[in-house]
């Protein structure tokens, strides 16, 4: 028997037994499980912009849940103390609370003293700046 004989015939013998172990591995495939939508037979008018009523009949009722728990009124109605107890804060002031100067810097300057005017212009609440500057826009 010729050596190019031999590796004929192995390789002949390997490709019927790979064949064989994929259709054997191919036919016993696992079923894909699917979710299951149910489309709602009535038609919620949420926007008259045809294009986001549709998202918005899409998403509809796939939004009952947040946190492994179903949210109810009194969690709308917790308000900043809520959504922070959400996020796994202790207050709400550790998110929404007033930044600190350390917060404001970036990473590499964290070392650098701030005089205090800078930081007070950096940390001010300017809230009521941005509201005056919006009710003068709206009078224009």
């Amino acid at each position: 028997m010729k050596k190019s004989d031999l590796v004929r015939i192995i390789r002949e013998v390997v490709k019927r037994e790979v064949k064989s172990a994929l259709k054997e591995q191919f036919s016993t495939k696992q079923p894909i499980k699917q979710k299951s939508i149910t489309k709602k037979e009535s038609v919620e008018q949420f926007s008259s912009d045809p294009v986001l009523n549709e998202v918005l009949q899409q998403t509809a009722g796939e939004w009952a849940t947040m946190g492994n728990r179903e949210l109810n009124s009194s969690d709308a109605m917790a308000g900043k103390a809520g959504l922070a107890s959400m996020m796994g804060l202790e207050s709400h002031d550790q998110a929404f609370g007033q930044p600190t100067i350390q917060q404001m810097l970036p990473t590499d300057r964290k070392h650098v003293d701030v005089n205090p005017e800078l930081e007070h212009a950096l940390t001010k609440d300017y809230s009521k700046l941005m509201k005056a500057i919006d009710k003068k826009k709206q009078n224009k």
